[in-house]
């Protein structure tokens, strides 16, 4: 089995023709893998902008491009369908989804398409790598902070550039690759459950009568002994959630409990946090 691990620039900018935002593809790089995690193959090429005229600061000083060095890039049509035949038939990986939603945005603009007709097979690696290095329950790293964690050389590539954000996304998976394991974070995506599930984004419930939860069966136990906890009132809309003093009935710990709650595409997720007490004169 080969992978593609793939990375897109883009141009933030305003379509008239679809009266909305777009993130336009400027640059599409690609490294292709055996399952030994050699790279066998190469893909770069600037796409020619035809939605904006120029190019953000933030993208030029990011990427050191310009807009007349796109000039000499290819049309999107043209770029796509090398990219299609250099991917065709492996898994395509990306670092977060961020990359397969912009080229499913640019695939609409420019060829009313709304699926990547040969991606088969798909692995969201930010996923992956985050949970191989064991960061559960913490926001998901950058790229180049997992880089970093992982000790990796990457002062001679070309950061902020897509074969260059390829390759280092390469050798993070490379570092912390198990084939086992990666086969539980490959995605079916032939089928249309998986746009759906792309494009659903979680929404947090924050109505205390919603039927979808239920605060008057949430409880929390000591953070010091374990015990049980008594609430000291009900729960109500703070912190972005559900909040209530709490003190524990056998080592009196006095604390604030918080509940939050994510509507997912599978259903409702629940997460319970302990925020401590300040001092009077800290309050």
């Amino acid at each position: 089995m080969n992978y593609v691990i793939f990375d897109l620039e883009w141009n933030g900018c305003f379509s008239k023709k679809t009266n909305s935002h777009i993130n336009e593809i400027i640059e599409i790089g690609a490294v292709k893998l055996n399952d030994k995690t050699d790279i066998i193959g190469k893909f770069n090429c600037l796409v020619r902008p035809v939605i904006s005229r120029s190019l953000s600061s933030q993208v030029m000083e990011l990427t050191d491009l310009t807009f007349e060095d796109l000039k000499k890039g290819v049309p999107f049509d043209y770029g796509y369908s090398k990219f299609r035949k250099f991917a065709d038939g492996c898994v395509l990986m990306s670092w977060s989804t961020s990359d397969i939603e912009t080229l499913l945005s640019n695939l609409k603009f420019h060829k009313k398409m709304d699926t990547i007709p040969f991606m088969k097979k798909y692995a969201d690696l930010q996923q992956y790598c985050h949970d191989m290095m064991g960061l559960y329950g913490t926001n998901a790293v950058g790229l180049q902070t997992a880089a970093e964690m992982l000790s990796l050389d990457t002062e001679e590539i070309h950061q902020h550039r897509a074969l260059g954000d390829s390759i280092v996304t390469a050798m993070c998976f490379r570092r912390l690759y198990h084939k086992a394991v990666l086969e539980t974070y490959i995605q079916d995506s032939s089928s249309r459950d998986f746009y759906e599930r792309l494009f659903f984004h979680p929404a947090p419930i924050e109505e205390e009568d919603s039927p979808l939860i239920d605060l008057e069966n949430v409880f929390f136990n000591c953070p010091e002994c374990g015990a049980r906890c008594i609430r000291k009132e009900p729960l109500v809309p703070k912190f972005k959630g559900f909040a209530a003093d709490h003190v524990c009935s056998v080592c009196g710990y006095d604390f604030i409990g918080r509940v939050s709650y994510k509507q997912k595409i599978d259903g409702v997720i629940m997460t319970k946090k302990v925020l401590k007490h300040l001092p009077a004169e800290e309050n």
